[in-house]
């Protein structure tokens, strides 16, 4: 009897969680929209773009470390709720006009930034919580799986609205969340184990499975700020692949490599999608004068974006967390919103690159990314991956079974 309220519970959380991460990864997207057109007026190159660009990754960076530091033991609901009511003033003031006033966008930047990164580890430990490891890939899969598809079709309606209309939209798409942040669970029935000592952050990087997956996932930031070069050559002729193919892609890729990461393991997964990304390089970079391999390379990237993101951003730290599991996702996220980083302060660097030169050197750091990967260890017990292969054995027994009876 009492098993019943305690299932209901979790399928209750996992409701919620996916709610809560679904807005705020689809916000975070609208928000990076939203700063390009605060920024519309400033001149390409100069040090203002670059302090704006700049100012949005970090901001989410610190702020996030700083949240999953001073408010991890903090009222989980209560926290959720005023990080969600942040977001929607945030949105609110972006409707102000800046003019050519760099102060202010960047305090619109940052504002912006803080109230995406502020609560993102506790909702992601959050979601670590309620959902079982052996069902957290396809529960990853699917809230990105969303998240490519809606905010890809968000953008395309809001691209032409003025930032007023814009910071109405934001601020809405945003307060939908509001009402799950009051159903947030305080986490007494999933307690961690050990749960009162809390890792350091210094223990976390000293973690060999932690700093294998993390260097991987850094290489993985670092070719991904070598794509906006390749856009930039391809978005003229091939802007639907950029805009429609390309996201579609990954989101089905997200949702069939986090179902996948949960039946052979994560590694597996991870490496497939490097593997991905290192052929589509490989064609763009033996034909690059071929419009097929234009089209291979879009598809292929794609398939790669899904599958590492998957991983990499929703499931991989939650698996190896024992406790101190927000600070875990705080550092792990880094390399996601250091892509924007690298790339602008690569680009004056990488426009000098011959166009072959860029995807060898692309290709190269793949290799070295895939090297970490070999050496670390599978976050999925290797006792679920057996208990999933019996009982997909006794299913098909039972199968054979029943076609000869």
């Amino acid at each position: 009897m009492p098993v019943q309220p305690r299932r209901k519970c979790i399928q209750k959380d996992v409701l919620v969680a996916f709610a809560l991460l679904f807005n705020t990864f689809s916000w975070y997207i609208l928000g990076q929209s939203t700063i390009n057109k605060i920024s519309y007026g400033v001149a390409e190159g100069s040090p203002e773009k670059l302090f704006i660009g700049l100012a949005y990754p970090f901001s989410i960076i610190l702020s996030a470390v700083s949240g999953a530091v001073l408010f991890a033991r903090t009222r989980k609901a209560l926290f959720t709720t005023a990080w969600v009511l942040l977001g929607i003033a945030a949105s609110m003031f972006s409707a102000f006009p800046t003019g050519s006033s760099l102060p202010l966008m960047l305090v619109t930047t940052c504002w912006l930034g803080v109230s995406t990164g502020l609560g993102m580890p506790l909702c992601l430990s959050y979601f670590t919580r309620s959902a079982s490891i052996e069902n957290r890939g396809k529960a990853g899969g699917v809230i990105l799986f969303a998240t490519f598809f809606t905010a890809a079709l968000v953008l395309v309606f809001i691209s032409s609205f003025d930032l007023g209309l814009n910071a109405i939209v934001l601020a809405a798409w945003r307060g939908w969340s509001l009402p799950f942040s009051f159903l947030v669970s305080e986490g007494q029935s999933f307690p961690e184990s050990d749960s009162k000592r809390t890792r350091s952050i210094l223990s976390i990087l000293r973690d060999r499975t932690f700093y294998l997956y993390f260097i991987a996932w850094m290489m993985f930031a670092f070719v991904n700020s070598f794509e906006t070069v390749v856009l930039n050559l391809a978005i003229g002729e091939f802007r639907f692949f950029v805009k429609i193919v390309e996201p579609a892609v990954a989101g089905f890729s997200a949702l069939f490599a986090g179902v996948l990461s949960d039946w052979i393991g994560r590694k597996r997964v991870l490496i497939f999608g490097f593997v991905s990304l290192g052929i589509a390089y490989s064609i763009i970079g033996l034909l690059p004068q071929l419009w097929i391999s234009w089209s291979l390379y879009f598809v292929l990237d794609g398939m790669a974006i899904g599958s590492l993101w998957v991983l990499f951003v929703v499931v991989l730290w939650g698996d190896m967390s024992r406790n101190g599991t927000e600070k875990l996702y705080a550092i792990g996220e880094t390399p996601f919103f250091l892509v924007e980083v690298f790339y602008l302060l690569l680009t004056p660097y990488l426009a000098l690159l011959p166009q072959g030169s860029s995807f060898s050197l692309a290709a190269f750091f793949l290799f070295l990314a895939v090297l970490p990967l070999i050496f670390a260890p599978e976050t999925l017990p290797e006792k679920k991956i057996r208990e999933r292969e019996l009982k997909d054995y006794i299913d098909r027994a039972k199968k054979v079974k029943e076609k000869y009876t």
